[in-house]
Order: C-alpha cells, then structure tokens, then sequence
C-alpha cells in the first residue's frame, strides 16, 4: 500500500516536471521569437529610416517617448514606378495627407490636399537658380526636390509643422495591405475600375490590388477627387485598424519584407516603438477634412487654387490639435501674383463650411463637393513631362498613377 502511494507521488511530480520543462520551452522560445522580432524590426527600422533636412517650425523638441505631446505626419504617396517597370528615384506625390496625432484628446486627424494644388515650391530657387518665388502644382515638389522639398511646401503651404513623414511608393499599397491579409471597407458608391468591382454599402475584405483600384478612381464617382481623397483616407483607417490589431503579429515578418521594399520614414526604432505603444489609443479615433478651392488655368494648364482664408482656415484647425497657438491671416504666404486674392474681401473671421465627413453621410448632397474636373487629365494619368495644350496631355499620358 505505502509502495502504491510513493509510486503515486513520484508519478504525479514526473507529471508536474514534463509540464514545468514544456512551459519553460515555451518560455524560452517565446523570448527569443520576441528578440528575433525585435532583431528583425531594428534591421528593417534601419533599412528604411532616410532622414530629411526641413525648415524647423517647433520651438521644442517632440518625445514622443513620453507620449503627452501631440506629433505631426505628411504621408506621401510617391509614383516612383513599378515593379514591371524600371523605378526611378523621381516621380510625383500624387497622395498628399496631413496626420496629426493628439495623446490627450486621443484624436487623430487626416487633411487631404490635392495633388493640383497652387502652392510656392519652397526650395526650388535653391536648387534650379530661380530668382524669386516658384508657384507649381503641389505633387510637383516631390519631382523637383524630393521628400525635403515636399515637407517644406507643404509646412509653408498650411502653417504647420511636419514632425514625421511615411513615404510608400506604387508598390507599396498592395503589398503592405497583402500583408496584413486584407482590409475590410464598405464602398460608399457603386464603381468597377480595372477588374474589382465595388458595390455602394457592400462590406467586403479587399486585397492589395482590390484595395488599390478603391484609392484610385476618380471620374465615375460624383465628387471626383474629393471622392478620391475621401477613399484613400478610408484605406489608410483600414491599414491602421488592421496593424493595430494582435493578429497580424505573427505574419511581422511579411510586413517588414514589405516595409523594407517599399516605405521610407524618419523615425527611429525607439520612435516607432514609442509611438506604437504610447500613441496608440489616439489612432482608433478619425476626423477627416479636405481642401475647399476652385479650378484655376495658368498658360492653359490646369491648378487647384486655394485661397489664403481657407489655408488658415485649415491650418488653424491643425494648430489647434497640435496644441499650437492659432494664427492670422498675415502669417499665411502669399505671392505677388496671388491668383483672385483681394484682402479686401476676406476677414479673419470669414465663415466657411466645415469639410469634415461623416462615413454614414459620404456621397450625400450634404457634403461639400469641389469643382476638381480637369480637361486635361486621362483617367488617373499623366506624363511625367508639364504640358500646355489638351491634345498633347493626351498623346503623353503614358502610365496609370498610383493613385
């Protein structure tokens, strides 16, 4: 009897070793499956980090490591080519959003400016011997100059400050959104473009390419490229939505493939991680706003002007969530040659339709819709090279942008 107990008992704390030595495998494994990662993300943090020379417009520098200060984002999407294609190093921003993130309001906000918009190419003289003030179509910064030449346009277009910038090429969309397996979008209107079609309140989970297609159309929606600006910023939600979450941690390794392939940033390894933990709350909360301007000719080739009350108007908006003190109408710039600007007829207190959205009231009568039809512009293309007559944008419009 006393041997069946002893017998027992040795049993049992056999038992309690196996299931103590299998957690502490799995302990260990866990650990270096976690350092790997993390070996893993410094590498590709390293590989994709490009820093960028910009005009400084903080008076303090941002840690996000404490996560109380709100921080600033210019996403660009950039058509530097395709895989099938040989890619250059030059191309256009034809995606131009504004993200500010606030850790107290736990509010993050996307400003769309479209890629036609009249606006001073900062840096231009610098580089091409121009004397004097250079206007061009904001995407055109990008060619010119660069990401730098892109943040300092857009930082003295709005008033604002860039802190961080996200740079994704033509490739980019489809992979990374492959590589998170899909992202779930409800189409706000009825459209086929290039093979997927989309039913207006069908929910579905799309591809990278599906997903692309969804950012790209323009002419059969009835807001044209406000429409446009609203769908990509829905794809850009849907991405956030879907990293944010645990299940796409194990497939990391994709993802940074992707990364590596076709992103460039400026933030650190400790800045991403710091943002990803500590700012995190602040991006499942979207406000949406767009650009409100009017279709312009110059030597017959098409802008979007924005007149200099709607460009404080927005960018006091921004201040604001940035926690920045508002500003006035004499600190936005203007050209000598401002196009319709008269400041007799604007006041600082000139009211003006907010441009936010709702989801539930997109491709309503409700919503503010531009003018952004442009003549000259094939479906979504256009060369590389400026144009001055219709017929000749339409013999060099050789390539589908991005987006």
């Amino acid at each position: 009897m006393m041997n069946e107990t002893r017998k027992g008992k040795n049993g049992r704390k056999r038992v309690w070793k196996v299931i103590f030595s299998v957690l502490l495998i799995g302990m260990v494994g866990t650990v270096a499956y976690l350092f790997k990662a993390y070996s893993d993300i410094g590498s590709t943090a390293e590989s994709i980090y490009t820093s960028v020379n910009v005009n400084e417009m903080r008076e303090e520098e941002i840690e996000v490591e404490t996560a109380t200060q709100p921080i600033s984002f210019l996403l660009l999407g950039a058509d530097t080519g395709t895989a099938e294609e040989e890619r250059t190093e030059t191309g256009r921003s034809d995606t131009i959003i504004v993200c500010t993130v606030n850790p107290n309001t736990k509010t993050t906000t996307l400003l769309s400016i479209p890629r036609d918009s009249y606006a001073e190419i900062v840096g231009y003289s610098d580089v091409y011997d121009y004397y004097g003030d250079y206007y061009d179509k904001m995407n055109h910064a990008y060619a010119f100059g660069g990401t730098e030449m892109s943040i300092n346009t857009v930082q003295e277009f709005l008033n604002v400050p860039i802190d961080y910038y996200v740079e994704v090429n033509f490739d980019g969309l489809v992979d990374i959104v492959d590589a998170v397996g899909g992202i779930e979008i409800t189409s706000p209107l009825t459209f086929d473009f290039y093979g997927p079609q989309f039913i207006e309140g069908e929910t579905r989970i799309l591809d990278g390419y599906e997903a692309l297609q969804f950012s790209r159309m323009r002419k059969q929606d009835p807001e044209g490229d406000l429409g446009r600006q609203k769908r990509q910023q829905m794809v850009i939600k849907a991405i956030l939505d879907k990293v944010l979450t645990m299940g796409t941690v194990v497939n990391y390794k994709n993802i940074l493939a992707t990364l590596e392939d076709n992103v460039q940033l400026n933030m650190s390894l400790d800045e991403i991680l710091s943002i990803a933990s500590g700012y995190r709350k602040s991006m499942e909360n979207f406000q949406q706003f767009y650009v409100e301007g009017e279709e312009m000719y110059i030597d017959e080739i098409y802008y979007y002007y924005v007149d200099p009350q709607e460009r404080l108007r927005l960018s006091n908006i921004l201040r604001t969530e940035l926690e920045l003190p508002e500003i006035t109408i004499d600190e936005i710039s203007t050209s000598a040659n401002e196009p319709y600007y008269d400041t007799d007829a604007y006041s600082t207190d000139s009211s003006y339709s907010d441009t936010t959205y709702d989801s539930s009231t997109y491709g309503q009568s409700d919503v503010y819709t531009p003018n952004y039809s442009d003549p000259y512009s094939a479906e979504e293309s256009y060369s590389y090279e400026d144009t001055t007559t219709q017929d000749s944008y339409y013999e060099e419009a050789t390539y589908d942008s991005a987006y």
